[in-house]
């Protein structure tokens, strides 16, 4: 494994990783990682037109909070969709920055959303890490279609252990599971969940583009074989 850096959080993006550090300040910095494989430091702008357009400073208007809060997923027509755990609301904006979608998630059994990503062509996977569950829904009907794992308030269940987060990959979905440093693979066509790989670390994301595959454990943000 490669350490890219020790804080931070991050989004991905086709070629690029965009890292998110908040080093104690209520506005965090923003860095981008490339095929130059070298972290430099980046606008808020810049990160913000990368990872939802030029529509962003519109969509930011109509949230609550900053958009540096929200996990953020996008679907194929440029829609972008918007969840700050704390409050349990999606949030939907159109290319334009109209929004189509406000959604008080209410299917958590009393745990919180803390992330979100877009399958196609109408869903979105929903992480509650605290109900050791990930559960897909339909934007259209606003209702839960398909749980991995069961809701509960105990500190381990399997086969999920505290899915802090969620990455989608055209067919696939990749849970990195915090409790017990496990990745699984969840696949669309067979329904199937396999564990592909476990960590020493307990991680909290996963991701892959272009340039390679990345995991956030407790000790950094690496790049992986």
């Amino acid at each position: 494994m490669r350490k890219i850096t020790e804080d931070g959080s991050f989004y991905v993006g086709q070629n690029k990783l965009f890292i998110k550090i908040w080093s104690n300040k209520s506005i965090p910095d923003f860095f981008v990682y490339d095929t130059s494989k070298i972290i430099r430091q980046v606008s808020k702008e810049y990160f913000a037109i990368s990872i939802i357009g030029g529509n962003y400073e519109q969509i930011q208007e109509q949230l609550p909070f900053p958009i540096e809060h929200y996990s953020i997923t996008k679907d194929e027509k440029e829609n972008s969709y918007f969840c700050f755990y704390q409050k349990d609301i999606i949030y939907g904006f159109d290319k334009k920055g109209k929004k189509i979608l406000e959604w008080s998630c209410d299917i958590g059994q009393g745990h919180y959303v803390y992330d979100i990503k877009y399958q196609f062509p109408n869903s979105l996977w929903l992480a509650f890490p605290t109900g050791q569950t990930v559960t897909q829904i339909s934007i259209s009907e606003r209702k839960e279609t398909y749980v991995i794992g069961t809701y509960t308030h105990e500190d381990k269940y399997e086969p999920l252990s505290f899915p802090e987060s969620i990455f989608v990959k055209n067919n696939h979905l990749f849970i990195p599971n915090m409790g017990t440093g496990d990745l699984y693979r969840f696949d669309f066509k067979t329904q199937e969940l396999v564990l592909i790989q476990t960590f020493k670390e307990k991680i909290w994301q996963y991701g892959e583009n272009e340039i390679g595959k990345f995991i956030l454990t407790d000790t950094g943000i690496y790049e992986i074989d």
